[in-house]
């Protein structure tokens, strides 16, 4: 078996981890590859004196990429194993159930072996519950949006065989870190099968879990949803704008009340394009995110494009209608969805090369 550990300022944990490697996987022929995104802290060098040392060990040290999900697939492509295990090197993950997986691919037939925190056995120790509700949170999203009967999609600790590797590698997304989606998405639907694990403690560093990785990882579950012919971008553009909706006509009822028809109309659209601009910025541009005055510039380039939109979806609304000798509620809903289709797209793309100056999706 080979064991894929990508690394990145782990210099402290990866000597521990070697160790309890080699004791865990003592009766298995095993190599272990660690992927190091060119760590500040020198960790491919530790890795490398270990390697010195312990011949099953070798070292790829990235200084022209970055990305745990893209670590994981250059360690698998340079791997010589029938399995291929992915293993953190913060000692979070219990090396000792790795038989046990290897063992559900190799007599059992799986495609799959995921250790995981919700299987009988498991558990997500020390987590507090910020930690907790993430993690259970992105689980239930993955498998409502993927379909997947997996209790922990969201785990990073598995084992793939090498014919499930070779048969979806070439459409792999090596973007973000949960590349178990990827291969749990992608292709036919793999046989697999759950370990339990006790979620361990970090030793040495900081956690990697950030509001950005949160983001990405919404994304990903975006971009897998829509089976790549929807951008993840987009998906989320569309979902902000839905909100956007929601938040317009919320606005409206509530000033009609108090103020002219008209006047309640146009501020409860402002109050929609605030909110979409919001939101898009902190989320479907997360990457590109505007901060301080250039918030201010965005925000009057967003109002923009969104009077573009207006006007698009306006005349094709009244082209629609003008050229079909039918009238009535049916025919206007499909000319205000055509509407509004071409609208958001087209205010998509320019908010994506002007608003946020991003190419491409």
């Amino acid at each position: 078996m080979s064991v894929i550990i990508p690394t990145f300022n782990e210099a402290e944990n990866i000597p521990h981890l070697v160790r309890r490697l080699e004791d865990a996987l003592a009766d298995l022929d095993y190599e272990l590859i660690v992927v190091d995104d060119d760590s500040p802290d020198r960790t491919w060098e530790v890795a490398q004196d270990i390697g010195s040392q312990q011949p099953r060990l070798s070292v790829i040290r990235r200084t022209d990429a970055r990305g745990l999900s893209s670590a994981v697939m250059t360690g698998f492509g340079a791997a010589r194993g029938r399995t291929l295990a992915v293993l953190d090197a913060d000692l979070q993950h219990d090396e000792r159930i790795l038989p046990d997986l290897v063992s559900a691919i190799i007599d059992d037939g799986a495609d799959i072996a995921v250790g995981s925190r919700e299987a009988p056995g498991g558990s997500y120790g020390e987590f507090g519950p910020w930690r907790r509700t993430v993690s259970w949170g992105g689980a239930q999203l993955a498998r409502l949006m993927l379909r997947t009967p997996v209790n922990d999609p969201m785990s990073g600790f598995f084992v793939v065989s090498r014919d499930r590797y070779e048969q979806v590698a070439a459409a792999v997304n090596p973007k973000g870190f949960k590349i178990l989606l990827e291969f749990l998405a992608t292709g036919s639907p793999p046989v697999v099968t759950e370990v339990g694990f006790r979620f361990g403690q970090r030793l040495h560093g900081a956690t990697k879990l950030t509001g950005s990785v949160v983001v990405a990882y919404l994304m990903a579950l975006l971009e897998l949803a829509g089976g790549r012919f929807v951008t993840a971008r987009f998906s989320a553009y569309a979902i902000v704008g839905l909100s956007g909706v929601m938040v317009r006509a919320t606005f409206y009822i509530a000033l009609v009340q108090i103020t002219a028809p008209t006047l309640s109309a146009w501020l409860a659209i402002e109050a929609a394009v605030v909110w979409n601009y919001w939101w898009n910025n902190r989320f479907t541009f997360n990457a590109y995110r505007h901060h301080g005055s250039a918030w201010v510039g965005g925000l009057v380039k967003f109002h923009g494009v969104a009077a573009h939109g207006l006007l698009v979806a306006s005349a094709t609304e009244a082209l629609i209608m003008a050229r079909v000798d039918e009238s009535g509620w049916a025919l206007r809903g499909v000319a205000m969805t055509a509407g509004l289709l071409l609208a958001t797209v087209g205010n998509y793309h320019l908010n994506r090369s002007i608003t946020w100056r991003t190419l491409p999706a």
